[in-house]
Order: C-alpha cells, then structure tokens, then sequence
C-alpha cells in the first residue's frame, strides 16, 4: 500500500475547507493556493447618494410677474393701432354749434320762449311761415323791415296786406303779435338778429350781432328800454344799428 505524503493530505484538507467555507488547518503549508487564496472580502456598503439641494424661493415679485397672463402677440398689434384709429375716429365726429353769446345768446332764449311755438324750434315752421334756410332773408332784406314788423306785428298791417319785400307777394293771412311793448331792445334785435344769423345763416347779421356786443360792452350803445310800436320807423331802426357799426349808412 502506497503512503501518501503528509503534505499532500493537509493540501487535500485545505481544499476541503475552502470549499465548505472553513478556515483551512492551521499547519497547511505556506504557498498553498488555499493559504494564498484571500478571505471573502465583506461586500462594501451601499454608498449613500447625496441628497439634492432644494433651490432658493423665488422673490414675491418674480412669482407675480410669471403668474400675470401674458399680451398675446395679435393684440399688441392691436394696442399699437389704437391711436391711430381713435384720431381718425375723432375727426369723422360732427362738431358742435359754436354756442352764441351776447346779444345772439339773448335772441336765442326770446326766440325758444315766444317764437318757436309758431315758427318751429329750428324755424322750420309750423302755424307760422318757416324762418330757416334763407326764408326770413328772402321776406325781410332789410334788417330795419325785419324789427319794425316784429315790433308792431301783423295789427298794423292788416289781414290781407303785403309786408315785406313786395316781390315775395306776401300777405297777412293770420295773426302775429306785436312785441315791442313786450321785449326790450336788446331782446327784440336779438331775436331778429337770431333768426337771420343763426336760423338762416346770415354772415352779415352774425358780424353786425358782434358789433352791437362791442358797442354795448364800450359803453356806445344803451340798448334799454323798448321800442315804440306807435312810432317806430325804419329810419329809427336804421340809426340805431348804424352808431353799433360805425358806418353812417345803416345795415
């Protein structure tokens, strides 16, 4: 029977041990691959992931402007032809009647207060002849005619008689009251200069309207009192607005 070498045996017994996980004899040889073979290393640890850095809150000011809705892109242009369209907008309104002053300002309440029942708020006409467009130039071509018929009234004419400019062949066929024992001078030059500068358009009597109002403001022209139904004249009438123009030829 052949022996087998002890050093074999202890080699053959630190495999074994290896094998099941033992620590191999302590007499086995050094320079053995068991002997040099190392222990099972621990498994490391699991490294640790640092954890993420929670980002600086954001200024109060910031998070309102990215809240705040934005201006879409069509209606910027919309904003940039805005003042374009509200100053061609503006041209196309109607502008408003220069609002008359002084002597006119008065002819204008006599004329809504005794006249426009008659005549039409806007000389239109009604019961009475229109006043508007021309119509009154057209009857009284003369200023002085205008008052004294406004003074006196259809009464000193006559139903039936012509008044006026004789080739408007225009008759008394109703009644008009006289005025001039009712409205001061002021008012009664008013409302005939009303209706012929404001109602018909008349730029002749609307230049003569501001000359009275120099005047009276000057001090040249006392426009109180009334004038006299009885003896009114033109020449009267004529005088008066004469010393308002400066000319020495009436109106």
């Amino acid at each position: 029977m052949t022996e087998i070498p002890e050093h074999l045996l202890k080699r053959a017994a630190a495999a074994r041990a290896a094998t099941s996980g033992e620590d191999p004899p302590a007499d086995t040889p050094a320079g053995s691959p068991v002997a040099d073979t190392p222990a099972a290393a621990a498994p490391a640890p699991p490294s640790e992931v640092p954890a993420e850095a929670e980002p600086e809150p954001l200024a109060p000011y910031i998070v309102a402007h990215n809240a705040r809705r934005k201006i879409p892109w069509w209606a910027v242009s919309a904003l940039l032809l805005l003042p374009l369209w509200a100053f061609t907008y503006v041209g196309t309104l109607e502008r408003p009647p220069q609002e008359a002053t002084g002597v006119l300002a008065e002819g204008d309440h006599v004329y809504a207060a005794r006249c426009a029942s008659c005549h039409g708020a806007t000389g239109s006409g009604g019961s009475g002849y229109p006043l508007a467009d021309g119509e009154v130039l057209t009857t009284f071509p003369s200023i002085a005619d205008h008052v004294v018929w406004v003074v006196q009234g259809s009464d000193a004419v006559g139903l039936g008689n012509s008044y006026g400019d004789p080739a408007r062949n225009r008759t008394v066929i109703g009644g008009m009251p006289g005025w001039g024992d009712v409205l001061t001078r002021e008012e009664l030059l008013g409302v005939v200069l009303h209706e012929r500068a404001r109602l018909s358009g008349s730029e002749d009597d609307a230049a003569l309207a501001e000359a009275i109002d120099d005047a009276v403001h000057g001090g040249t022209l006392d426009l109180g009192g009334h004038f006299d139904p009885v003896t009114i004249t033109t020449q009267e009438v004529d005088d008066l607005l004469a010393s308002a123009s400066g000319d020495g030829d009436g109106h």
